[in-house]
């Protein structure tokens, strides 16, 4: 096994990485975890409180003394962690998939796969109990690719680590894999959606001396004590801010992991808090007596469009869009129409998925199964009750009732052209010059360069560049499969550095040609 070493690397991260471990019952998850935060941060006691705990920070020094902060999550189980995706809580970034050495691809290491890949969130191996005797790596490693995850050792994507919990082996190497993956996905901090900041609930009880309080993780924004909260008609100032031992801090910011005091009751696990600087800044929804759907208040407008946004980022990293449809109609008749008409608006880049149909009234049943497929409700000729509208603005889910065919169709083609893949940029990150080509007995071929511009990434894409006299010529477009220095397999390559690259795609460079290294970023 690879001995543990920090690196130099100096990691461009503009966010905190939030990272949670998943797998199998007994494959050492807990313990893992347990031994990165018994070596690189002092716990505190924090009496029972700490039982209930779902997520902590660590403070994980590299050798030229940069410190990173990481938060993880612990999940006990895979249903609690459902439960919170389900309301719309995305508070992952990138998953540990921890794998025991002596057992391999059990289960739940199936369902942990299923929901990295529904999350859309990069995976990292680590194969723990690499301690234990008669093991067989390979076995593993072909479990996991017939699970469509393969290690970069095989030609794939995924960074594989070998951890030992029991003998704190490999832990340096899965915290810079953590760094290295949230650099190459350019985690970046956003603005909170409403106010000052946002949070998802990961834990809710209650305290003898505080009364209710939430362990929350913070998605967006910065609060401090005097910050003011709002959830549904809750609406007053915080009382105290802990962090995960229980220790009063004085602000919080993305991604920390508190505990935050004076709420009025105990909030829903997976639910999203939004703080404010003052309370004339919330606006508290007034539903009038006796409105009907047809004549909505603004602010229902506007939880529409909140709605939709978060519908088109759940498809924003898909190679094609898809639009998750429940269609309800008054008859069997008016339901075959509505069908045929809105198939008819799917395209290349948005397909339209009729998950289910049936006729009669909008059922709550009808809204929870749109919410967990992150899709919509259209009836056309139906009815929504009004205990069913109220459920579907609790759980955020987009519900619209028509009379007309045309009003209807033209609806869905204006969420179908929201969905349209965004314009992106190439930004250039690093640039390496070919020095010499080499052919391997396969037949593919390595290029012995040297790096001129920034960090060349494993895994980066780029493009071949020939120099020319009054233009440059692009000679294809590639994905870096792998990076040596000195004939060892190396994750990157700074400035100055000699190394060989060997791409997934067959192009004709030569000596002196250029690999240039992008990013993609949104216009």
């Amino acid at each position: 096994m690879p001995k543990t070493k920090k690196t130099n690397k100096k990691y461009k991260i503009d966010k905190n990485p939030i990272v949670t471990m998943l797998g199998h019952v007994d494959h050492g998850k807990t313990s893992l975890l347990d031994a990165i935060r018994g070596t690189k941060v002092q716990c505190g006691e924090a009496g029972g409180i700490t039982q209930s705990v779902r997520a902590h920070k660590i403070d994980y020094k590299t050798k030229n003394n940069d410190v990173y902060t990481i938060t993880f999550i612990d999940t006990p189980g895979h249903k609690a962690f459902s439960q919170m995706r389900s309301r719309g809580a995305h508070v992952t970034d990138i998953v540990v998939l921890v794998v025991a050495a002596d057992d391999g691809v059990q289960p739940q290491t199936i369902e942990a796969i299923k929901f990295a890949k529904e999350a859309k969130v990069p995976i990292i191996v680590a194969l723990n109990k690499i301690d234990l005797p008669d093991i067989d790596k390979s076995k593993i490693l072909r479990e996991l690719a017939d699970q469509k995850v393969q290690v970069e050792k095989l030609g794939g994507e995924v960074i594989y680590v070998e951890t030992s919990a029991k003998k704190n082996k490999g832990l340096d190497d899965l915290l810079e894999a953590v760094l290295l993956t949230a650099e190459i996905n350019s985690l970046k901090e956003r603005k909170p959606k409403k106010g000052i900041a946002e949070a998802v609930v990961l834990e809710s009880t209650k305290d003898n001396f505080l009364g209710s309080i939430n362990f929350c993780l913070i998605k967006s924004g910065s609060i401090n004590i005097d910050a003011v909260y709002s959830f549904e008609d809750q609406h007053k100032k915080i009382r105290a801010i802990k962090d995960e031992n229980f220790c009063n801090v004085k602000e919080a910011k993305t991604s920390d992991p508190v505990w935050i005091a004076g709420f009025e009751k105990e909030i829903p696990v997976g639910s999203t808090i939004f703080f404010y600087n003052d309370p004339k800044d919330i606006k508290v929804k007034k539903v009038k007596p006796q409105e009907s759907i047809e004549e909505k208040p603004s602010e229902d407008i506007e939880l529409d469009e909140e709605i939709l946004s978060q519908l088109i980022e759940s498809q924003s990293r898909e190679e094609k869009s898809e639009l998750n449809i429940i269609l309800k109609s008054e008859s069997q008749g008016t339901l075959e129409v509505a069908q045929k008409e809105i198939q008819k608006l799917g395209n290349d880049e948005t397909s339209i998925n009729i998950i289910e149909k049936g006729t009669g009234d909008i059922s709550e049943d009808d809204i929870i199964k749109a919410k967990n497929s992150h899709g919509i409700v259209i009836g056309f000729k139906s009815y929504l009750p009004k205990k069913n509208e109220r459920i579907s603005r609790i759980e955020k889910v987009l519900v619209k009732n028509y009379e007309i065919i045309y009003e209807l169709l033209e609806e869905i083609a204006e969420v179908i052209d929201s969905m349209k893949e965004p314009v992106m940029t190439k930004v250039e990150v690093a640039r390496a010059k070919i020095k010499k080509v080499f052919t391997l007995s396969d037949g593919s071929r390595v290029a012995g360069c040297t790096v001129i511009k920034g960090t060349v990434l494993k895994g980066y894409q780029c493009f071949i560049e020939r120099p020319g006299k009054n233009k440059n010529k692009v000679l294809g477009e590639a994905k870096i499969i792998s990076l040596k220095c000195r004939k060892e397999e190396v994750r990157e390559a700074g400035k100055g550095t000699e190394c060989g690259i060997l791409l997934n795609e067959n192009i004709e460079f030569e000596k002196d040609d250029e690999i240039v290294c992008f990013k993609l970023e949104k216009d």
